[in-house]
């Protein structure tokens, strides 16, 4: 059984995998009620990749601006990142995402806690 089976298996969640180092989905489960297609992997693929540049971008720039003054604290890594809009929900911990249904998840703090089980 994959660290993926579990996930998909929680209430909600409808898709689970890992994104390889070159930002393309490298691995994922799928619930059997989840008919996965292509179109629609690509789009996830590339929402959270375009997303995931962007933290990186806007906490790079805020990590420069603080460290030219007094702050010397840092926004850097970019760990994790949740969006939740309309009926569904994504989550992004290190190389590792979930899209869910939003009202089918206990919360979001939930999401998260399943997102980072096993990771250090």
């Amino acid at each position: 059984m994959s660290e993926f089976d579990e996930l998909v298996a929680s209430p909600g969640v409808f898709m689970a995998g890992r994104f390889g180092p070159d930002g393309r989905i490298a691995e994922h489960k799928s619930t059997s009620l989840y008919v996965a297609n292509p179109t629609s992997a690509a789009m996830a693929q590339w929402l959270c990749a375009a997303i995931t540049m962007m933290f990186r971008s806007m906490a790079h720039v805020v990590d420069l601006m603080d460290q030219s003054g007094f702050n010397q604290t840092s926004w850097l890594p970019v760990h994790t990142w949740t969006y939740s809009g309309g009926d569904y929900v994504i989550a992004v911990h290190g190389d590792r995402f979930i899209i869910a249904e939003g009202a089918k998840l206990g919360s979001l703090d939930e999401l998260g806690r399943l997102l980072r089980a096993g990771q250090p």
